[in-house]
């Protein structure tokens, strides 16, 4: 590959991954924006909220923090000094590790549901509210290990300069979110009360099912 094919090729993959990141931002904010319209005004949104919280600070760390830029790392350089074979070898090894361990976190969360909840909330809520969180963050548990997984894949495919699909995997969760989130909420409540913020719950696995898939 010349230079003036390599410096195009960096150009087309910069304005891919740029129009993924706007489209990720725009989603985001109608996903922002449809949940508060359905779902917020008084009607409990902050039970979604709550209960999405830890899922979610736990995928900053393992999906997206200090651990996953390691793996990316390490992989990288096993393809630059071992080649695909021996870094592929790795990536299987790391993704059934990970798959052991997030799933054994996810169990976790959902058995000590009650217990984080009210850590969480210092035990203010009325029972009605920390049920309803509780069942809220038991279904939201997943999610973790379905990002972290996503994560992994979207390393692989960056060090192998495939740019496209990692770039819009926060676009595949926005739009799994709103569009699961919303029909599964109004097929559990037609007036989007308390019962349907499990539609949202479902509907964020929902996006990091898609994310991963994606």
């Amino acid at each position: 590959m010349t230079a003036a094919e390599d410096q195009r090729g960096s150009t087309r993959a910069a304005g891919v991954v740029g129009m993924a990141i706007l489209s990720s931002r725009v989603l985001g904010l109608i996903r922002e924006t449809v949940f508060a319209g359905l779902f917020g005004a008084g009607r409990n949104l902050d039970a979604f909220l709550m209960a999405f919280r830890l899922p979610n600070l736990l995928r900053d760390l393992f999906a997206e923090g200090a651990l996953s830029t390691a793996f990316i790392t390490t992989f990288s350089k096993k393809i630059a000094v071992e080649g695909d074979e021996s870094a592929w070898r790795l990536a299987n090894k790391v993704a059934t590790l990970t798959a052991v361990f997030m799933s054994a976190v996810t169990l976790l969360g959902i058995v000590f549901a009650p217990q984080l909840v009210e850590l969480l909330t210092l035990g203010s809520w009325s029972p009605d509210k920390t049920a309803l969180t509780v069942l809220l963050t038991r279904i939201m548990w997943p999610f973790m290990l379905l990002v972290s997984l996503a994560a992994l894949v979207m390393g692989m495919l960056n060090a192998k300069h495939v740019f496209g699909p990692p770039a819009m995997a926060s676009s595949y969760f926005n739009l799994g979110s709103i569009i699961g989130g919303v029909a599964i909420g109004w097929w559990l409540d037609p007036h989007f009360g308390a019962r349907s913020l499990v539609g949202l719950a479902i509907g964020t696995l929902i996006g990091g099912a898609w994310q991963l898939a994606g």
